[in-house]
């Protein structure tokens, strides 16, 4: 089991990657099955679902960083991190809060257990989430263009850090992609089907929490089984924004036929019949 001593060092190298905003490197401290535990009856489980949880931390605080004020061991291979976070929220708002973190190590060293508390009341009411208020329509348009170029990226993982922790994506009525993972899943499947997919907006109609993002797309279906023709495709998503500022649910619509259409037998086809 790792001594005391080493055990505070691997605490402050996780700090620092975090202030790093290095998430790869967070993650390679932890197991493979690591479970981290937020005190309100949910948990993260494995390296994915953290690094997922932490692009989106650097997604709404931007400059966040941990100082660590306390650091405790204890047997057979604990350690307690006390800390205060600085940071500065999406919405332009100073943050400062104070947590504490349970790590577990195992034998090999890796951190199997994360246990996380933070006073998210102060918190909330310092970036304006109680009582709840609408984002700035400013806010709302930077993210629609953030969102937008995540979409061109082609790295999917990037389009889910615009949606909260637990945000969902439904098509066309279909049951909704929940969570980063199932997120960057979907958005996987376009930009596979794809490669030179690009997105563009076409406008954002915004009212209080919602908002109305209206997208084009267009591509060439080169993907694997792909028929090489080209698509350009206009469709829109209802956006609830949630108290994170991020997306919390987007209902996205498109005309599905004329979309399979245009994978079979191309834009070019499409348009002369017009």
């Amino acid at each position: 089991m790792l001594t005391p001593a080493v055990r505070v060092a691997r605490v402050l190298s996780l700090i620092a990657a975090v202030n790093r905003h290095d998430v790869a490197a967070v993650v390679g401290h932890q197991s493979a099955n690591v479970v981290r535990n937020r005190g309100d009856g949910s948990s993260l489980h494995g390296r994915e679902a953290v690094a997922a949880y932490l692009r989106a931390v650097f997604t709404v605080f931007p400059d966040v960083t941990l100082t660590p004020v306390h650091i405790l061991t204890s047997e057979p291979g604990f350690a307690v991190v006390e800390w205060v976070m600085h940071a500065t929220h999406q919405n332009g708002r100073a943050v400062r809060a104070v947590g504490a973190e349970i790590f577990g190590f195992n034998a090999s060293g890796e951190i199997e257990l994360d246990e996380a508390r933070i006073d998210t009341a102060s918190m909330l009411t310092q970036i304006g989430g109680l009582p709840r208020r609408s984002p700035p329509a400013a806010l709302l348009r930077k993210l629609a263009e953030r969102y937008t170029a995540a979409w061109c990226s082609g790295e999917a993982a990037r389009v889910a850090d615009y949606y909260s922790f637990d945000g969902s994506l439904s098509v066309n009525g279909a049951p909704p992609a929940v969570g980063h993972h199932a997120v960057t899943a979907l958005a996987q499947g376009f930009m596979s089907a794809f490669p030179d997919m690009t997105l563009r907006m076409d406008g954002l109609l915004i009212q209080e929490d919602r908002a109305v993002y209206r997208w084009t797309l267009e591509g060439t279906n080169t993907g694997p089984g792909g028929t090489g023709h080209a698509v350009s495709i206009s469709g829109f998503e209802v956006w609830r924004i949630g108290d994170d500022g991020l997306i919390a649910e987007s209902r996205g619509y498109f005309d599905s036929e004329a979309y399979q259409r245009q994978i079979e037998h191309g834009l070019a086809e499409e348009r002369s019949k017009l």
